[in-house]
């Protein structure tokens, strides 16, 4: 048994609120495979022998009763394969807009953590779809967040395919399921976990005060003498229609631009990237959108990028290592290239902050219990008090980043076409962008609510029309 950490804990206690998983798909070409056709029974012999790739397949949530503490990862001893794939063929004439419509009812659904949390969906029947060949089928992979972030997900997906259309062994699996305890058992250990919380509080105290002395320096670090105001978000997000009312319908549009171009755009503005150039041509979108609408505020978006905290030391246990930062979107600028270097800038400046302070203002998380969030979350939304968080609008959308491999990869030989992401959402979001770069282009996945952006594929056009804005800069810049 293991215990979640609080962050990885709170998308748990998050269920309250709505679905906390993410979810990944992706669309494969089956006539690399050997015989040149896949059966879901192929794919289901292909998962289950790679289910050593992470413990989370075959583990459950052990919950302490009244989630007085966090829940414990136990090695499930009834676990079944079968419980968690499924098979889906799209009715004719299976076009693009009919498999967004599938995998959009598919990530609105809860997962079922009496189970292992995740859940794995094999769609053929796909039709007519631009760049997809016939006989193509998609994989949906829907995983709790308290099992997953961006970097261990993206590890997993490299677990479950291979370099080559040849599949490779099976990894060493070494598993052995374990007797779920005792409510006793869990609430004895909830109690030596209580009597070593004030020594840990105070190691915690001690090493988060210094930092926040830290704070100004580092967000004004790279400002120029007399400037830089303009770079630094509002403590307030300006008005916007995507942080309206939400239900728990979901829809989906996905677009690709090639990432050649958008290298090309990064060396326009010294030292961005291509996470910056990404944002740059999402605010470009929003600001399109928004001006056919006739509802673009004055002052720019604000989008929440979230940051692996993989790479640096990890002082603290649990899957989830990630912070979070607020970024200038520059919906308010009509030049791309100007939009670029705010959004840059604004970047540096979150990064920052994020280096700072780093995780340590994440480790209060493991001192609340379960039943305050638990409780928090049903008396928000009982006295609509997600109402008055919206007002204070701490963003207007996400923007979530990954760096997905160069170089094709395959699921039981079957070659990958493309990969797409979704985030969970949010009381009062509407909108989020989730960006993975694969085998020479970066995929946008438009992850939106209908109440509040109803007309998704348009939303998408407005993004081209953007990237293409942006990416021709290169082109024509002397």
């Amino acid at each position: 048994m293991e215990q979640l950490s609080g962050l990885d804990a709170a998308f748990v206690y998050g269920e309250t609120a709505g679905p906390a998983h993410v979810t990944f798909f992706a669309i494969y070409d089956p006539s690399t495979a050997p015989g040149g056709v896949l059966t879901f029974d192929d794919l289901v012999a292909h998962v289950g022998s790679r289910l050593g790739v992470a413990s989370f397949f075959r583990s459950v949530l052990a919950r302490v009763p009244f989630d007085l503490d966090h829940p414990y990862w136990l090695r499930d001893e009834n676990f079944e394969l079968g419980n968690h794939l499924h098979h889906w063929t799209l009715p004719e004439p299976g076009g693009w807009r009919q498999l967004c419509d599938e995998i959009s009812r598919l990530h609105a659904q809860h997962l079922d953590l009496h189970r292992s949390p995740w859940e794995c969906h094999v769609i053929d029947g796909l039709g007519e779809i631009r760049g997809v060949p016939e006989g193509a089928f998609a994989m949906c992979l829907k995983v709790h967040h308290s099992a997953v972030d961006g970097l261990t997900g993206l590890s997993v997906i490299m677990g479950l395919h291979d370099l080559t259309p040849e599949t490779a062994p099976a990894p060493e699996d070494e598993w052995a399921p374990e007797a779920h305890p005792s409510s006793l058992n869990l609430l004895a250990r909830t109690a030596l976990t209580f009597a070593r919380r004030p020594a840990q509080l105070a190691t915690a105290a001690r090493h988060t005060v210094p930092l926040l002395s830290k704070l100004p320096k580092a967000m004004t670090r790279r400002l120029p003498i007399g400037r830089g105001v303009e770079y630094l978000p509002d403590l307030e997000a300006p008005h916007s229609r995507f942080n309206g009312h939400t239900d728990s319908s979901r829809n989906f549009d996905g677009r690709s631009y090639d990432l050649a171009s958008v290298k090309a755009v990064r060396a326009l503005v010294p030292e961005a990237t291509v996470n910056d150039v990404m944002i740059a041509g999402i605010g470009g979108a929003l600001r399109r959108y928004l001006l056919k609408k006739d509802d673009l505020p004055e002052k720019s978006l604000i989008t929440i990028m979230a940051s692996s905290l993989h790479a640096g030391p990890v002082r603290r246990h649990g899957v989830n290592q990630i912070a979070v930062a607020r970024v200038l979107l520059g919906t308010n600028i009509a030049d791309p290239i100007a939009r670029l270097k705010v959004v840059h800038e604004s970047s540096a400046h979150a990064k920052a902050v994020v280096a700072a302070l780093g995780d340590r203002m994440i480790e209060y998380a493991e001192f609340v219990p379960g039943t305050v969030v638990d409780t928090a979350i049903r008396v928000g939304m009982a006295t609509h008090l997600g109402t008055l968080i919206e007002q204070q609008r701490i963003a207007n959308t996400l923007v979530s980043t990954m760096r997905g491999p160069d170089f094709p990869i395959y699921l039981a030989g079957a070659r990958m076409l493309a990969g797409y992401a979704f985030s969970p959402f949010s009381q009062g979001g509407g909108l989020y962008h989730n960006v993975i770069s694969y085998c020479g282009q970066v995929i946008v996945s438009i992850n939106g609510c209908p109440t509040v952006l109803p007309d998704i594929e348009h939303y998408g056009d407005c993004m081209d029309d953007s990237f293409a804005e942006l990416l021709s800069a290169a082109t024509t810049a002397p």
